[in-house]
């Protein structure tokens, strides 16, 4: 009886020691608080919970710019065009030299001359003729025309002319003879206004001024008025 009692108590102590053997082995394997906290340090403004992590973001890496410190380009290199120090001194402006000489142009064509010379005539009308003193080596009236009346009056060196006539050609025809005759002596003409069926042009030279106005009677022939203003010096 004795020895089967000394035999449990051996198989109990045996169970015993394997028990507290086994919780030392996992105490031991099992890192202690204080070899975790000191092996899990924080950086600067970093969570402590986040470990090594917050410490490697904090610092930066070797090699690369920090805030304030200058790059590779702006920190040895001086402005392009010299004007810092060591610079070489920029080219000055080449200034061209004023123009002394006056520019010249076309000559200003002078006035043409008089086509009229001489005591002006006195004033006057008539009626299906020309009028006395009518300027015929000036104005010359269209080959056929029957004229029906003509007038001049004078004031200071100008001559004015009023004449009207019919004639048995066409509008244009009629302007054509009064043009043909005026561009000989140096009038240019362009078109005037004319009211509705009729046709007009004005005849220039210099201050001289001849305007012809046509249109057609109830007959189909042609009737013109004309108006002009001749001087007698060249204004």
């Amino acid at each position: 009886m004795m020895a089967r009692r000394l035999v449990i108590a051996g198989i109990c102590l045996a169970v015993l020691i394997a028990a507290v053997a086994l919780v030392l082995d996992q105490m031991a394997s099992k890192p202690g608080p204080a070899t975790a906290q000191s092996s899990v340090s924080p950086g600067p403004g970093g969570d402590p919970s986040n470990g090594n992590a917050s410490g490697s973001a904090s610092a930066p890496p070797s090699g690369s710019p920090t805030s304030g410190s200058p790059t590779s380009g702006s920190s040895a290199s001086s402005p392009a065009d010299g004007s810092g120090d060591g610079g070489t001194t920029a080219k000055p402006l080449e200034v061209l030299p004023p123009v002394t000489a006056t520019p010249t142009g076309l000559p200003v064509p002078s006035a043409p001359g008089p086509l009229i010379t001489g005591p002006l005539p006195k004033s006057a009308t008539a009626k299906g003729s020309l009028v006395e003193g009518w300027p015929s080596s000036v104005v010359t009236m269209p080959a056929g025309t029957t004229v029906g009346s003509t007038s001049i009056s004078t004031s200071g060196n100008v001559l004015q002319l009023t004449a009207d006539g019919v004639v048995g050609t066409s509008q244009e025809q009629v302007l054509g003879a009064f043009r043909q005759s005026l561009v000989g002596q140096g009038f240019w003409s362009e078109d005037a206004p004319a009211p509705d069926g009729a046709v007009a042009a004005r005849f220039v030279r210099g201050t001289d001024t001849v305007t012809v106005s046509v249109s057609v009677t109830g007959t189909g022939v042609s009737r013109f008025q004309l108006l002009g203003s001749l001087h007698t010096t060249a204004d």
